[in-house]
Formats: C-alpha cells, structure tokens, sequence
C-alpha cells in the first residue's frame, strides 16, 4: 500500500514533466532532458522494491493523457524487463530514458491525427509514422539542454528510432530485421505493444493483460520470442486488470499486480455465470474463492465488460481492507 502511493506521485510527477516535454517540442522550444533524468530515478526505484505498484497506477489512463502516462508506463516496463533479463544494472536508467523518450517524435505529430476515432488514411499513416525519424532526429540535434560531454546514449537514440521495426522487416523507418534490430529496441517494440494494446483509445478498447501477451507470443514473427518469454514472466501470472474465473463459478478482475509464484492475488468479482447477474462492488481475497484460470474478454459476450473494469479499477485504487 505505502509503494502504491508512492508510484501514484511518481507517476502524477512524471506525467506533469513528460507533458511539458511535449508542449515544449509542439511550441519549438528547447527539449530540457536534465528534468527527465530524476523521473527515471524515481521509476527506478520504485520497480525495485515493488514491480507491480507502477505498472497498476498507469494501467488507468483517459484519451487526453494517453501519450504521457504510455511514456512513463513504457519507462518502467523497459526498466523492468531489463532487471528481468539481468542485464547490467549500470545500463537500467539509459534503458529507462530509452522507454520514456521513445515516443517524443509524436510531440511534432498533429493531434488530431493521434487521437482521430476512425482509421487513418494512407497519407495520415505516413505522417504518423515519421514520428520514429523526428524524434530521433530531435535528441540528435543537441538542442535539447546537454552539454557536448552528456549526450544521449545509442541505447536510447535506436530505441526512439527502432521501436516499430519487426523481426520479419515489415516495421518502420528502416524495415530491420532479426537480429539487426538492437536488443533495447527489440525491448521497446514489446513493452510499447503491451502498454498500448491495453490502453483504451478513442478510436479501440483496450485489450487485457492476457489478450496482449497472447498476441506477442503468437506473433514471432514480429516480436523475438526470446525477449517475450521474459517479459511475460515479468508481467506475471495474473497481471492487475486480468479477467479470471473463480471457483464459485464467478469472473473477477485482479487488483493487484501478483509475483511470479503468487497464485492468489486479491480480486474483485463482478460477474456471476450461472445466474448471468452484474454483482455489487466488493473485494476479496482469492484465498476464499480460488482463480482456476485466466479468460480472454473477447471470448465473453460481456458489452459491459470495459466500462466495468475501469469502474472496479478506479473504485479499488484506494486499496480499501479485503474481505
């Protein structure tokens, strides 16, 4: 609990420092990397005594923060999975830079291209798309507030320019493929694809935990399946937002971030099967009512299903005593 809050003014700062990022790129000032640095400390820190706290306070995002919780949330995956694949503690924070800025191209992108609720034209598409080459392009340039001896690091330049390239060559800009593609962006590809994927967007609804790291394991093609394996066991068996089935025949939706052998996280049912009833708001401990396993929400005719997660979500953020 005292994690929990913790990662929300964590996060609540982050948002306000990545968003005047943007806004300052839209309005051509000067990019001030310096003010970023203490935001990946933080994040940092956080992952390190709990994993989950984080990764729970950004899964709740509205459409007009989208860009800046998915920055932050993108941070701390990467920051994440790096400790997940042991790689060298000294490389976490540019790993965590990589993630926070891979996406700041988007801040010379129209927004009413990134949030249009239909599908993009072929041009539109395009436009989009540069965002990889001009954020690049952007921390190339120097103008943003270093000094000659703390320039940016290639792990996070490549991860900004390669985080939509794709194993089999069908990414952008520069249609890499295999292992030509670096391990950081490699790393970008899967925590933006998942931060995304189960973020709602006015134009999509957000898919769950489970849905995503289906569609990154059954996607090798697109994302190193050496990468997924550790991601998926990072994010852990039952993620916070996931759809489960309980013993009494109930779906609930997990509130809290389980680790790798915890089977028993507290959950909230809302959903009765054999009386096909909406059940009042409560928390419980899986304790009392075992999950027998996780359900895909699209295999559910449940319309309901999306506006009823993010209720539960926003409801159970204050963490009240479990039943």
């Amino acid at each position: 609990m005292q994690e929990k809050r913790r990662a929300q003014q964590i996060v609540s700062l982050a948002k306000e420092r990545i968003g005047k990022a943007f806004e300052d790129l839209r309005f051509g000032r000067a990019l001030n990397v310096d003010q970023l640095w203490p935001l990946v400390t933080g994040i940092n820190a956080s992952i390190s005594r709990h994993p989950g706290a984080l990764m729970g306070v950004t899964r709740l995002k509205d459409r007009h923060e989208y860009t800046y919780l998915h920055s932050v949330a993108v941070c701390g995956l990467m920051i994440g999975l790096a400790r997940q694949m042991k790689l060298d503690p000294a490389l976490h924070h540019e790993i965590g830079l990589a993630g926070l800025l891979h996406d700041i191209g988007k801040a010379r992108v129209p927004t009413m291209l990134l949030d249009k609720p239909g599908p993009l034209t072929v041009e539109e598409e395009i436009i989009v798309r540069e965002h990889a080459r001009m954020g690049f392009e952007t921390l190339m340039s120097g103008d943003d507030g270093l000094s000659t001896n703390e320039r940016l690091s290639s792990i996070v330049l490549d991860a900004c320019l390669h985080h939509h390239e794709r194993m089999d060559g069908s990414g952008y800009p520069d249609q890499q493929r295999g292992n030509s593609i670096s391990l950081y962006a490699r790393m970008a590809a899967i925590c933006d694809t998942y931060d995304a994927t189960t973020s709602a967007r006015v134009y999509k609804a957000a898919w769950s935990p489970a849905e995503s790291l289906e569609y990154l394991a059954n996607n090798p093609g697109q994302y190193d399946p050496e990468i997924v394996a550790p991601f998926s066991a990072m994010i852990g068996i039952f993620p916070v937002g996931s759809m489960v089935r309980l013993t009494s025949n109930r779906l609930a939706i997990v509130l809290e971030a389980s680790e790798p052998d915890e089977l028993m996280p507290p959950v909230s049912p809302f959903y009765c099967i054999d009386s096909k009833q909406l059940l009042s708001l409560r928390r419980i401990d899986s304790t009392i009512d075992p999950i027998v396993g996780i359900e895909i929400p699209s295999r559910w005719n449940l319309p309901f299903f999306w506006q009823t997660r993010a209720t539960i979500l926003a409801h159970f953020d204050g963490s009240p005593p479990i039943e």
